[in-house]
C-alpha cells in the first residue's frame, strides 16, 4: 500500500468512530422522538458512546461483558424502584434516588467494574417516574449495540482491545470499594433533600450524577481541572439547548413526521461538534456528551439555563469535599 493509501486509512479509521457514534444518536433520538417516549431513552447514552466509541483508553476499568450485564441491571434496579417505592407519592423519588445510588454501587462492586453511567441508568426512572418495561428493553438494545460497535472497531484497529483483567476480586478489596461508595453517597443527601424543597426535579439530572461520581475517583485525569471540566459541561448544555430550541421554532409548523427526523439530525451533529469541543478544552468530558444531546431527549424551560450549571458546580464542588476528606483520603483505592 503506498503511503497515500495509509494516510487515508488512517484519516477513515480515526474518523469512522466519531462518525458512529453520530449515526448513533441521530437514530435513538429520532426513535425516541418519533415514537414520542422520551422515557425510553437513557440520557446518560452520550457518555457511553464516548466512554465506549470516542475514547482509546479504559475509563471505567470495563470490559464488553461487564458492559453489557451492569448497564441492563442498573435500568432494571431503577424501574423496579420507580414501580414500587415511588409509585405511590413523588415525595418518595428522592430516598429512592438514595437507595438506586447504593444499589448500583452494588451492582458495580460485583461486576468487578465502574462503569459510572450505571448510576444515570438507575436514576432516570425515578426522576421522570418511568414505570414502562420498554425502558430496560431499550437499555439492554443500547449495551448489545455499544459492545458491537466496540468490537467492530476493535477489529478494525481504530480503538486497542479492553484489557479484560479489570479489579482484583479480593474481599478486603470489595470492602474497600464498599466503603468508598457509601462515603460517596453520602456527598448526595444535601442535594437530595434540597431539590424537594425547590421542588423542581430538573435540578437532578442523570448526567450530573455521573459527572458526581468521576470527580469523587481520585485517579481521575478530569479531577485536576475543575474548572475546565465544569465549563465544558455549561458549554455543552447551553449548545445543546439553544439547537434544540432554535429547531423547535424553526419547526413548529411541520407536521410530527418531519420534526423527528431533523431533531434527530441535529443531534447527529451536536455529537460531531461535541468532540471539537473536546478538542479545545484537550479532552472530552464523557458527561458533556450526554448534556449536549439531553436537551433533544428532554424539555427544558429556560431557567434550567441557570440551574444546570449551578447544580453541576455543586456536585463538583461536593465531590472535591468528599475527596479531600481525610477519612476518604485515607482508603487505599489505588486499585480504582
Amino acid at each position: 500500500m503506498t503511503d497515500k493509501g495509509i494516510s487515508v486509512r488512517s484519516s477513515l479509521v480515526r474518523i469512522l468512530p466519531v462518525l458512529m457514534a453520530a449515526v448513533a444518536a441521530m437514530v435513538m433520538v429520532f426513535s425516541s422522538r418519533y415514537w414520542v417516549m422520551p422515557q425510553i431513552m437513557l440520557p446518560t447514552f452520550g457518555a457511553l458512546l464516548t466512554g465506549t466509541w470516542l475514547v482509546r483508553s479504559n475509563l471505567w476499568h470495563y470490559n464488553k461483558r461487564r458492559l453489557f450485564i451492569s448497564l441492563p441491571a442498573a435500568s432494571l434496579a431503577g424501574l423496579l424502584l420507580s414501580k414500587t417505592l415511588a409509585a405511590n407519592d413523588y415525595f418518595w423519588v428522592y430516598p429512592s434516588l438514595y437507595v438506586a445510588f447504593l444499589g448500583t454501587a452494588v451492582i458495580l462492586i460485583a461486576g468487578e467494574t465502574q462503569i459510572y453511567p450505571c448510576f444515570g441508568a438507575a436514576m432516570l426512572p425515578l426522576l421522570f417516574q418511568t414505570t414502562s418495561w420498554l425502558y430496560p428493553l431499550a437499555v439492554f438494545i443500547m449495551a448489545v449495540m455499544l459492545c458491537a460497535g466496540r468490537s467492530f472497531l476493535e477489529r478494525i484497529g481504530a480503538l486497542d482491545s479492553l484489557n479484560p483483567s479489570g479489579f482484583h476480586d479480593l474481599p478486603e478489596q470489595r470492602r474497600e470499594r464498599a466503603i468508598y461508595y457509601l462515603q460517596m453517597s453520602l456527598g448526595l443527601l444535601p442535594a437530595l433533600i434540597f431539590v424537594p424543597i425547590a421542588g423542581d426535579h430538573f435540578l437532578l439530572l442523570p448526567p450530573l450524577f455521573v459527572t458526581y461520581a468521576s470527580f469523587c475517583n481520585q485517579n481521575s485525569t478530569f479531577t485536576h481541572y475543575p474548572v475546565q471540566t465544569w465549563l465544558q459541561l455549561c458549554v455543552a448544555f447551553f449548545m445543546g439547548s439553544l439547537a434544540y430550541w432554535s429547531l423547535g421554532h424553526l419547526t413548529q409548523e411541520l407536521p410530527h413526521v418531519y420534526v423527528a427526523p431533523i431533531i434527530g439530525l441535529a443531534a447527529g451533529v451536536m455529537v460531531v461538534l461535541m468532540v471539537g469541543v473536546g478538542r479545545v478544552f484537550h479532552k472530552l468530558f464523557p458527561p458533556a456528551m450526554s448534556m449536549a444531546l439531553t436537551p433533544f431527549l428532554i424539555d427544558f424551560y429556560a431557567p434550567c439555563l441557570v440551574y444546570v450549571p449551578i447544580m453541576a458546580a455543586y456536585f463538583i464542588f461536593v465531590a472535591w469535599l468528599v475527596r479531600t476528606h481525610p477519612a476518604y483520603r485515607s482508603r487505599d483505592l489505588n486499585y480504582m
